[in-house]
């Protein structure tokens, strides 16, 4: 594994393991439904879409709802490899639809700010937030269309999703700390996701400078 791929969730042993979880358990179970994936990719964003009132009715829900839609965004992929029906137009709109999914992410974290103070810091820093995510995505798309590789930065997609989790379980686990929780985890957010997208943005300018 070379140093550009070591943050590549799907290489790590985390992602081996549960891409394998999901090829033996799930993936035989949706075979003998026999789901589409692009019906995976649209429950994948469905679920997304509860996301933000799964927050607001208690963040057990929250943090379920966005576990259900990682899980159905993973196994599309899977599916469609299985059947030979990757295509680029799967890829694409896959591609397309995540950004939808990490929007209702964020909003669902945005909606527990509103039972906090500070609402309109929150508000503003929910919005660098989200800004942010969509640079990550769109410098690797743009980059990738220009020839350049970017296989570079901490917080992918599958990093971000997991880190999104895991902070959204810890509000579940320790519901006594909630504030301290929800500030220090959207700032440490900010501060992973603007290191990604900055190093990116190096990465790619010396690739096409050279």
């Amino acid at each position: 594994m070379t140093a550009l791929e070591s943050m590549d969730l799907r290489k790590s042993a985390i992602g081996n393991g549960y891409y394998r979880l999901l090829e033996n358990w799930l993936v035989p179970l949706l075979d003998r439904w026999n789901l589409d994936p692009n019906h995976l990719t649209s429950a994948g964003v469905g679920l997304a879409a509860l996301v933000p009132p799964g927050f607001y009715l208690h963040p057990v829900a929250g943090f379920v709802l966005m576990g259900l839609s990682g899980v159905a965004d993973s196994l599309d992929g899977v599916m469609a490899k299985k059947r030979g029906r990757s295509s680029p137009e799967g890829a694409f709109l896959d591609s397309s639809l995540d950004r939808i999914s990490d929007f209702f992410y964020l909003v669902g974290f945005w909606i527990l700010f509103r039972q906090e103070g500070h609402l309109w810091l929150a508000t503003a820093l929910v919005f660098a937030a989200l800004l942010i995510t969509l640079m990550i995505s769109y410098v690797k798309a743009r980059a990738e269309a220009l020839g350049a590789s970017c296989k570079v930065g901490v917080m992918e997609r599958g990093w971000r999703t997991v880190y999104l989790l895991f902070w959204a379980l810890v509000l579940c686990v320790v519901p006594s700390q909630r504030a301290v929780i929800l500030w220090s985890g959207l700032l440490v957010y900010l501060l992973l996701t603007g290191h990604t997208a900055v190093h990116r943005v190096r990465h790619i300018r010396s690739q096409l400078r050279g």
